[in-house]
């Protein structure tokens, strides 16, 4: 057997894979203590038939109107002692002959600070939706960010420079320029997506290399496509994206490629996934083909919180495309048969999670498990059990251990956190239907006693 490296570090949100994340209430805020407030009202003006016949005529790509009835805005608004609150807020649309504006609401009553007799506020965002029932249904409108695809279809994108003052004691009418939406990619209006509710919004970064076949490494250069996805099936493009390398050969570099996705606030983290293709690009130092495709697969925001880490770090992903250590988990080369695991304790009042990967290649394994809440410097053993269900995982089908037959410790400790990794390739593996097998962790203790042999955690394997 031959070791290859470890392919997750050791993180100390796991802990959210065993408790789910603690999320702030959207809007929520410190204000300044004030007794005088400026209310903000906001006016949504829609590119009139002038200007979009203009753009037509100069044969520029401006998003065609549904005619739909406006029913809310959705903005985010910044303001406060150097711009230190902010605020994401839903307010109904209203209209009167002077035309549309946002009703009152006391989300936008703002308070002056004291000694102060304006506050400068700036808006980031603003999307309009329909009313449907009494609640917002499609989007409509947008106001394109500063810098996006579609800036210059609008005199002022929202943004850092879209500042403005608000009065105390007033009443402020601010116009934002909109223009329709239809459909396509949100990224052209700068957003990552559009949500009525304020979703909060987790990064993932990915970094590779590609080794020729004499083994030298370069930067890679590579593609990645970022979809939604369902049980494995991708479903709509979230992301296109490039990353490109700066120089020639040896000397050529690049940074991490990081996106954002949701991180929807009462859905599982086990549950809600993305689908990611990773693509080598021609140009790529070193490398004399086409492009291709050399990675695939779904990814659960649980997997994804596994590269965050202690103090707002944040690892990324690293593929090495020919090289030794391959492209790890969760994603596989195309083609390749994938099984996963999502590891959980078999006693509730054990706090043990993990993910178990394994693919296949003949009758070559290649197995990776991560886990957290183990007991601290104990060897915990692991195998794949001949079963499907963790309620009866039946007898061990092949032991997850190391070249010398010993099996791996929970010896990594990163804040309150202990973690075990484990990565290995077993050779001589004919052992069929995987998706239809456990992997079960041993080692607990049992009365105030370590017993190394004693079931702990199951995950019951699926193939994606």
């Amino acid at each position: 057997m031959k070791k290859i490296n470890l392919f997750l570090a050791y993180f100390a949100v796991m802990v959210m894979v065993l408790t789910g994340c603690s999320k702030d209430d959207p809007g929520t805020s410190n204000v300044p203590d004030s007794a005088e407030t400026a209310t903000l009202q906001l006016g949504p003006l829609l590119n009139d038939a002038e200007t979009r016949a203009f753009l037509k005529q100069e044969e520029q790509d401006i998003p065609d109107c549904t005619g739909e009835t406006p029913g809310f805005a959705q903005l985010s608004i910044i303001y406060g002692p150097d711009d230190t609150v902010k605020e994401d807020i839903i307010v109904a649309i209203k209209e009167d002959d002077q035309g549309l504006f946002t009703a009152y609401s006391e989300d936008l009553e703002l308070p002056i600070p004291a000694g102060e007799t304006t506050i400068s506020v700036t808006l980031t965002e603003f999307v309009v939706w329909t009313n449907v029932g009494g609640n917002p249904g499609d989007v409509i409108w947008v106001a394109p960010i500063e810098g996006s695809d579609y800036a210059d279809f609008v005199d002022q994108p929202v943004g850092a420079n879209f500042t403005f003052d608000l009065r105390a004691g007033s009443k402020n009418y601010v116009n934002v320029d909109v223009i329709c939406y239809d459909n396509r990619d949100v990224n052209l209006y700068g957003y990552q997506f559009f949500t009525i509710t304020p979703i909060p919004l987790i990064e993932f970064c990915i970094f590779g290399n590609y080794c020729t076949p004499e083994g030298r490494h370069f930067v890679a250069s590579y593609s990645v496509n970022v979809y939604e996805s369902n049980d494995g099936v991708k479903g709509e493009l979230i992301h296109a994206l490039l990353n490109n390398v700066i120089g020639e050969g040896s000397d050529a570099y690049s940074d991490p490629l990081c996106f954002f996705v949701p991180d929807l606030p009462n859905v599982n983290d086990n549950d809600e996934e993305y689908y990611v293709e990773i693509t080598l690009l021609s140009d790529t130092p070193g490398y004399n083909g086409p492009d291709i495709e050399i990675a695939n697969g779904p990814i659960s925001v649980a997997e994804i919180k596994l590269f965050f880490g202690d103090n707002g770090t944040l690892d990324y992903y690293h593929f090495q495309y020919g090289c030794e250590d391959g492209v790890p988990p969760p994603f596989g080369e195309p083609g390749t048969k994938r099984y996963k695991a999502c590891i959980k304790y078999l006693d509730s009042d054990d706090n043990i999670a993990g993910f178990a990967y394994l693919s296949l290649d003949g009758t070559t394994l290649t197995a990776s498990t991560s886990l957290v809440g183990l007991e601290q410097g104990e060897i915990h053993p692991q195998h794949i059990h001949e079963n499907a269900s963790c309620g009866d995982y039946g007898p061990v089908a092949i032991p997850l251990d190391f070249a010398d037959g010993t099996f791996p410790s929970a010896d990594i400790v990163v804040g309150p956190s202990v973690f075990l990794n484990y990565s290995e390739v077993i050779p001589g593996v004919t052992l069929s239907n995987l998706q239809d097998r456990t992997v079960v962790i041993h080692g607990k203790v049992v009365d105030d006693e370590y017993v190394v042999g004693e079931p702990v955690a199951c995950g019951e394997l699926e193939e994606y």
